[in-house]
Protein backbone atom coordinates (compact mmCIF):
# COMPACT_ATOMS: atom_id res chain seq x y z
CA UNK A 1 0.00 0.00 0.00
CA UNK A 2 1.55 3.33 -0.96
CA UNK A 3 2.11 6.24 1.64
CA UNK A 4 -0.03 9.76 2.17
CA UNK A 5 1.75 12.14 0.84
CA UNK A 6 0.81 14.93 3.34
CA UNK A 7 0.14 18.57 1.94
CA UNK A 8 3.18 20.61 1.70
CA UNK A 9 3.21 23.07 5.00
CA UNK A 10 2.97 26.28 3.23
CA UNK A 11 -0.64 25.48 1.96
CA UNK A 12 -1.57 24.75 5.33
CA UNK A 13 -0.56 27.84 6.34
CA UNK A 14 -2.65 29.72 3.76
CA UNK A 15 -5.74 28.07 4.77
CA UNK A 16 -5.65 28.70 8.22
CA UNK A 17 -4.94 32.67 7.27
CA UNK A 18 -8.09 32.56 5.34
CA UNK A 19 -10.06 30.66 7.94
CA UNK A 20 -8.75 33.48 10.34
CA UNK A 21 -9.64 36.06 7.71
CA UNK A 22 -12.82 34.68 7.28
CA UNK A 23 -13.94 34.02 10.54
CA UNK A 24 -16.70 36.03 12.56
CA UNK A 25 -15.64 39.19 13.71
CA UNK A 26 -17.07 40.32 17.72
CA UNK A 27 -19.52 43.31 18.41
CA UNK A 28 -20.23 44.88 21.28
CA UNK A 29 -23.70 47.35 20.83
CA UNK A 30 -25.01 49.44 23.98
CA UNK A 31 -28.35 51.23 23.20
CA UNK A 32 -30.41 52.54 25.80
CA UNK A 33 -33.48 55.58 25.67
CA UNK A 34 -34.66 57.05 28.50
CA UNK A 35 -37.86 59.63 29.09
CA UNK A 36 -37.69 61.20 32.48
CA UNK A 37 -41.54 61.19 32.65
CA UNK A 38 -42.13 57.62 32.80
CA UNK A 39 -41.25 56.28 36.39
CA UNK A 40 -39.06 53.25 35.47
CA UNK A 41 -36.62 55.62 34.16
CA UNK A 42 -35.17 56.09 37.34
CA UNK A 43 -34.31 52.54 37.48
CA UNK A 44 -31.04 53.10 34.93
CA UNK A 45 -29.87 55.55 37.00
CA UNK A 46 -27.73 55.84 39.83
CA UNK A 47 -27.45 59.38 41.97
CA UNK A 48 -24.86 61.63 44.10
CA UNK A 49 -25.86 64.48 45.93
CA UNK A 50 -28.51 66.77 45.20
CA UNK A 51 -29.59 64.78 42.30
CA UNK A 52 -32.90 63.83 42.22
CA UNK A 53 -35.96 62.12 39.58
CA UNK A 54 -39.48 64.33 39.79
CA UNK A 55 -42.61 63.43 38.14
CA UNK A 56 -41.45 64.37 34.58
CA UNK A 57 -37.66 64.96 34.67
CA UNK A 58 -34.10 64.08 35.93
CA UNK A 59 -32.87 67.42 38.71
CA UNK A 60 -29.06 67.59 38.49
CA UNK A 61 -29.25 70.25 41.82
CA UNK A 62 -31.49 71.42 44.42
CA UNK A 63 -34.96 71.69 43.18
CA UNK A 64 -37.46 74.99 43.57
CA UNK A 65 -39.16 72.75 45.99
CA UNK A 66 -36.13 73.23 48.00
CA UNK A 67 -35.77 76.60 50.24
CA UNK A 68 -32.31 77.05 48.99
CA UNK A 69 -30.06 76.08 46.10
CA UNK A 70 -27.47 77.73 46.26
CA UNK A 71 -23.84 75.36 46.46
CA UNK A 72 -25.78 72.52 45.54
CA UNK A 73 -24.48 70.06 43.20
CA UNK A 74 -25.24 66.54 41.99
CA UNK A 75 -24.72 64.19 39.06
CA UNK A 76 -26.75 61.37 37.16
CA UNK A 77 -24.53 58.45 36.03
CA UNK A 78 -26.37 55.32 33.93
CA UNK A 79 -26.31 52.29 36.04
CA UNK A 80 -24.23 49.93 34.05
CA UNK A 81 -20.74 50.58 32.32
CA UNK A 82 -19.88 51.38 28.60
CA UNK A 83 -17.20 49.44 27.26
CA UNK A 84 -14.74 52.33 25.39
CA UNK A 85 -12.27 50.93 23.98
CA UNK A 86 -9.97 47.46 23.85
CA UNK A 87 -6.25 47.08 25.35
CA UNK A 88 -6.29 43.74 23.87
CA UNK A 89 -7.24 44.80 20.38
CA UNK A 90 -6.83 48.80 20.73
CA UNK A 91 -10.38 49.05 19.09
CA UNK A 92 -12.34 51.99 20.17
CA UNK A 93 -15.97 52.68 20.28
CA UNK A 94 -17.99 54.87 18.74
CA UNK A 95 -20.91 56.50 20.07
CA UNK A 96 -23.35 59.26 20.29
CA UNK A 97 -25.73 60.78 22.86
CA UNK A 98 -28.73 62.86 21.99
CA UNK A 99 -30.03 64.37 25.56
CA UNK A 100 -32.57 67.49 25.87
CA UNK A 101 -32.57 69.59 28.71
CA UNK A 102 -33.01 73.02 30.53
CA UNK A 103 -31.34 75.10 32.46
CA UNK A 104 -33.77 77.76 34.57
CA UNK A 105 -32.55 80.77 36.58
CA UNK A 106 -33.28 81.28 39.81
CA UNK A 107 -35.68 84.59 40.27
CA UNK A 108 -33.54 85.23 43.28
CA UNK A 109 -29.93 85.33 42.03
CA UNK A 110 -30.92 87.37 38.42
CA UNK A 111 -29.67 89.02 36.67
CA UNK A 112 -26.52 86.51 37.24
CA UNK A 113 -26.88 82.41 37.07
CA UNK A 114 -24.58 79.97 37.66
CA UNK A 115 -22.92 77.60 37.24
CA UNK A 116 -23.92 75.11 34.69
CA UNK A 117 -24.15 71.26 34.02
CA UNK A 118 -21.98 68.97 31.61
CA UNK A 119 -22.41 65.42 29.68
CA UNK A 120 -19.39 63.21 31.31
CA UNK A 121 -17.56 59.64 30.55
CA UNK A 122 -15.81 58.71 33.74
CA UNK A 123 -14.64 55.98 36.06
CA UNK A 124 -17.27 53.61 36.99
CA UNK A 125 -18.64 53.66 39.31
CA UNK A 126 -19.15 57.70 39.49
CA UNK A 127 -18.40 59.46 42.22
CA UNK A 128 -19.06 63.13 42.89
CA UNK A 129 -15.97 64.57 43.87
CA UNK A 130 -15.34 66.71 47.33
CA UNK A 131 -15.46 70.29 46.73
CA UNK A 132 -17.25 70.68 43.36
CA UNK A 133 -19.78 72.87 43.65
CA UNK A 134 -20.02 76.40 41.55
CA UNK A 135 -17.50 76.56 38.40
CA UNK A 136 -16.07 72.50 38.74
CA UNK A 137 -19.98 71.83 37.80
CA UNK A 138 -19.41 68.13 39.85
CA UNK A 139 -16.93 67.37 37.81
CA UNK A 140 -13.51 67.94 39.78
CA UNK A 141 -12.46 69.20 42.88
CA UNK A 142 -11.65 73.03 42.83
CA UNK A 143 -8.64 73.71 40.47
CA UNK A 144 -7.76 70.26 40.56
CA UNK A 145 -6.99 68.00 37.49
CA UNK A 146 -8.33 64.72 36.90
CA UNK A 147 -5.70 61.88 37.38
CA UNK A 148 -6.34 58.03 38.20
CA UNK A 149 -10.14 57.63 39.16
CA UNK A 150 -11.13 61.18 38.74
CA UNK A 151 -9.60 61.29 35.06
CA UNK A 152 -13.14 62.78 32.83
CA UNK A 153 -13.77 63.74 30.14
CA UNK A 154 -16.85 66.37 29.40
CA UNK A 155 -18.65 68.51 27.76
CA UNK A 156 -19.86 71.40 29.89
CA UNK A 157 -22.68 74.05 29.30
CA UNK A 158 -21.35 76.63 31.46
CA UNK A 159 -23.56 79.54 32.51
CA UNK A 160 -21.28 81.95 34.84
CA UNK A 161 -17.57 83.20 33.83
CA UNK A 162 -15.33 81.79 36.54
CA UNK A 163 -11.86 84.02 35.55
CA UNK A 164 -9.87 80.78 37.54
CA UNK A 165 -10.86 78.24 34.60
CA UNK A 166 -10.36 80.62 31.43
CA UNK A 167 -14.14 80.87 30.47
CA UNK A 168 -14.68 83.30 27.63
CA UNK A 169 -18.30 84.35 28.83
CA UNK A 170 -21.48 83.06 31.19
CA UNK A 171 -22.62 81.91 28.06
CA UNK A 172 -20.25 78.69 26.43
CA UNK A 173 -19.78 75.13 25.26
CA UNK A 174 -16.61 73.73 25.84
CA UNK A 175 -15.12 70.07 25.56
CA UNK A 176 -13.13 69.36 28.70
CA UNK A 177 -10.03 66.58 29.42
CA UNK A 178 -9.22 65.98 32.91
CA UNK A 179 -9.47 69.66 33.54
CA UNK A 180 -11.85 72.51 34.09
CA UNK A 181 -10.10 74.73 31.08
CA UNK A 182 -11.80 73.54 28.15
CA UNK A 183 -9.89 72.46 25.20
CA UNK A 184 -12.17 73.85 22.65
CA UNK A 185 -15.46 75.88 23.37
CA UNK A 186 -18.05 78.00 21.55
CA UNK A 187 -19.63 81.32 22.20
CA UNK A 188 -23.47 80.58 22.61
CA UNK A 189 -24.26 84.91 22.39
CA UNK A 190 -22.63 85.22 18.60
CA UNK A 191 -25.32 85.75 16.59
CA UNK A 192 -27.92 84.47 16.66
CA UNK A 193 -27.11 85.22 20.19
CA UNK A 194 -28.76 82.39 22.58
CA UNK A 195 -28.30 82.40 26.83
CA UNK A 196 -27.96 79.26 28.33
CA UNK A 197 -30.54 79.79 30.42
CA UNK A 198 -34.18 80.33 29.83
CA UNK A 199 -37.49 80.20 31.65
CA UNK A 200 -39.28 77.53 28.99
CA UNK A 201 -36.67 76.92 26.31
CA UNK A 202 -35.84 73.28 26.10
CA UNK A 203 -32.23 72.41 24.58
CA UNK A 204 -31.09 70.13 22.46
CA UNK A 205 -27.59 68.44 22.22
CA UNK A 206 -26.04 65.51 20.37
CA UNK A 207 -22.24 64.12 21.69
CA UNK A 208 -20.82 62.42 18.64
CA UNK A 209 -17.25 60.52 18.57
CA UNK A 210 -15.53 58.92 15.61
CA UNK A 211 -13.18 56.22 16.56
CA UNK A 212 -11.22 56.41 13.35
CA UNK A 213 -10.68 59.96 13.39
CA UNK A 214 -11.20 60.93 17.28
CA UNK A 215 -13.21 63.55 16.93
CA UNK A 216 -15.50 64.69 19.41
CA UNK A 217 -18.10 66.81 18.68
CA UNK A 218 -21.10 68.54 20.03
CA UNK A 219 -23.93 70.53 18.19
CA UNK A 220 -26.55 72.65 20.48
CA UNK A 221 -29.88 73.22 19.39
CA UNK A 222 -31.36 76.38 21.18
CA UNK A 223 -34.73 77.32 19.34
CA UNK A 224 -33.68 77.30 16.17
CA UNK A 225 -30.00 78.22 16.54
CA UNK A 226 -27.24 75.53 15.97
CA UNK A 227 -23.71 75.55 17.89
CA UNK A 228 -21.39 73.65 17.27
CA UNK A 229 -17.84 72.80 19.05
CA UNK A 230 -15.44 70.25 18.29
CA UNK A 231 -12.36 68.75 19.20
CA UNK A 232 -9.48 65.71 18.59
CA UNK A 233 -9.56 63.21 21.51
CA UNK A 234 -8.01 59.90 21.82
CA UNK A 235 -9.99 58.54 24.55
CA UNK A 236 -7.86 55.70 25.52
CA UNK A 237 -5.12 58.18 26.36
CA UNK A 238 -7.49 59.59 29.07
CA UNK A 239 -9.79 56.81 30.13
CA UNK A 240 -10.35 53.57 31.06
CA UNK A 241 -11.74 51.04 29.14
CA UNK A 242 -15.03 51.16 30.38
CA UNK A 243 -16.62 54.27 32.08
CA UNK A 244 -19.53 55.59 33.72
CA UNK A 245 -21.31 58.18 31.78
CA UNK A 246 -24.03 60.68 32.86
CA UNK A 247 -24.78 63.99 33.88
CA UNK A 248 -23.07 66.64 36.41
CA UNK A 249 -24.05 70.08 37.99
CA UNK A 250 -23.44 72.68 40.17
CA UNK A 251 -24.58 76.06 41.65
CA UNK A 252 -22.30 78.46 43.39
CA UNK A 253 -23.21 81.60 45.14
CA UNK A 254 -26.01 82.40 42.47
CA UNK A 255 -27.91 79.79 41.24
CA UNK A 256 -29.96 78.05 38.66
CA UNK A 257 -31.98 74.39 37.86
CA UNK A 258 -30.35 71.91 35.68
CA UNK A 259 -33.35 69.69 34.45
CA UNK A 260 -32.85 66.22 31.80
CA UNK A 261 -35.79 65.58 30.30
CA UNK A 262 -34.55 62.66 27.90
CA UNK A 263 -31.70 61.01 27.49
CA UNK A 264 -30.72 58.34 24.51
CA UNK A 265 -27.13 56.75 23.67
CA UNK A 266 -26.00 54.17 21.18
CA UNK A 267 -22.39 53.05 21.22
CA UNK A 268 -20.23 50.07 19.23
CA UNK A 269 -17.01 48.60 19.92
CA UNK A 270 -16.00 45.51 17.14
CA UNK A 271 -13.27 43.90 16.67
CA UNK A 272 -10.47 45.09 13.85
CA UNK A 273 -10.89 42.76 10.67
CA UNK A 274 -7.52 41.83 9.60
CA UNK A 275 -6.28 42.57 6.01
CA UNK A 276 -6.13 40.18 3.65
CA UNK A 277 -3.17 37.95 3.58
CA UNK A 278 -0.94 38.01 0.78
CA UNK A 279 -0.78 35.72 -2.19
CA UNK A 280 1.48 33.13 -1.18
CA UNK A 281 4.07 32.97 -4.82
CA UNK A 282 4.25 30.15 -6.02
CA UNK A 283 6.54 26.99 -4.85
CA UNK A 284 9.79 26.53 -6.19
CA UNK A 285 9.89 23.56 -8.55
CA UNK A 286 13.22 21.48 -8.47
CA UNK A 287 14.68 20.47 -11.86
CA UNK A 288 16.34 17.53 -10.42
CA UNK A 289 13.55 15.22 -9.65
CA UNK A 290 10.72 14.36 -12.05
CA UNK A 291 9.28 12.67 -9.68
CA UNK A 292 9.04 15.47 -6.94
CA UNK A 293 8.16 18.14 -9.52
CA UNK A 294 4.96 16.36 -10.89
CA UNK A 295 3.93 15.82 -6.65
CA UNK A 296 4.55 19.91 -6.39
CA UNK A 297 2.59 20.41 -9.70
CA UNK A 298 -0.47 18.38 -7.92
CA UNK A 299 -0.99 20.41 -4.96
CA UNK A 300 -0.27 23.84 -6.02
CA UNK A 301 -2.78 26.16 -4.18
CA UNK A 302 -4.89 28.46 -6.76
Amino acid sequence: MGSRRRPPTTLVFLVLLLCLFYAPRWVFSLSFNLNFSDPSAGSSMDLAGDASISSSRLELTKSERNTKIQDSVGRASYTHKVPLWSKATGEMASFTTTFSFLITPDKDSLPDTGDGMAFFLGHFPSVLPLNSTGGSLGLLPYLTNGTGDSRIVAVEFDTFRNEQYADINRNHIGINVNSLNSTAFTDTTTWPGKNLTSLSVIMKATVKYQNDSKRLGVDLLIDDALYHVNATVDLSRYLPEEVAVGFSAATGDVAELHRILSWSFNSTLESKKEAAPPAEPPLPIPASSTTTKNWYQSYQPS
